[in-house]
């Protein structure tokens, strides 16, 4: 007999998203989270993929979820609520570095660009970007530190969670491009093998020096090119546990 091919789709879609949820169930688990909580996260998660990035309306999201659009509008008010505003905050600050890492920017024009952001939000989210020396105040315009080469500095757990947000903007993306798109442009690989404490950490220092070190280059050679795109690369390593 011959497969539906829906049916192929489908089991295709959802061999994906299984394996991308299964980072997700291993550190769950781990933690000892309860699966109401795991359940309430990835409904947190979907909405907010769905409103904030995907842009989709309200009445959009009751029909995907299948739910009262009175039910979706009181998620909608809660997920505003404080559980974001650390991730919110820091992506403000990141949106503004990468805005004028292109062209100075005046007080003026960041408050047109980012017109849903109060006054004093954003004159904190500048001043805290002044003083970390991500950006630079001169002349009345902001403009990006040329020896700044990370938006988000610290190591306290809102930065690194604002870190591995960005890590899984970075293996989403790559997911969709090498299994879904035909665009076929994320690269992918993954080495596993045994090294010695010492040797493992002179390995990953010199691969971070080295990537950021060609990553700035070619960010500076595609200044002012056209065609030239936005990429991401994540770089992971840690010693495994044996299986």
């Amino acid at each position: 007999m011959t497969a539906n091919p829906t049916d192929q789709r489908l089991a295709y879609k959802q061999r994906l998203v299984f394996s991308l949820l299964r980072a997700a169930a291993r550190v769950g688990l781990r933690l000892g989270m309860p699966m109401k909580q795991m359940r309430e996260l990835l409904f947190m998660a979907y909405f907010r993929e769905a409103r904030e990035e995907q842009g989709l309306k309200l009445d959009e999201i009751a029909r995907l979820f299948d739910k009262s659009l009175r039910t979706v509008s009181s998620l909608n008010h809660r997920f505003r609520g404080d559980f974001f505003v650390p991730e919110d905050s820091l992506a403000l600050r990141r949106a503004i570095a990468a805005l004028v890492n292109h062209a100075p920017a005046s007080r003026d024009r960041l408050a047109t660009t980012f017109s849903e952001t109060t006054d004093p939000t954003l004159d904190a989210a500048l001043a805290d970007l002044v003083e970390a020396g991500t950006l630079i105040l001169e002349d009345g315009d902001y403009r990006r530190n040329p020896d700044a080469h990370s938006f988000i500095t610290g190591d306290d757990l809102h930065n690194r969670v604002d870190g591995l947000n960005r890590q899984m903007d970075v293996l989403a993306a790559t997911v969709w491009n090498r299994f879904v798109s035909d665009q076929d442009t994320g690269g992918a690989r993954t080495l596993v093998f045994r090294a010695t404490d010492g040797d493992f950490t002179k390995l990953v220092a010199a691969l971070e020096t080295w990537l950021t070190e060609h990553a700035v280059a070619t960010d500076a050679a595609a200044e002012n090119t056209p065609e030239a795109a936005t990429v991401g690369i994540t770089f992971a390593a840690t010693q495994m546990e044996e299986s």
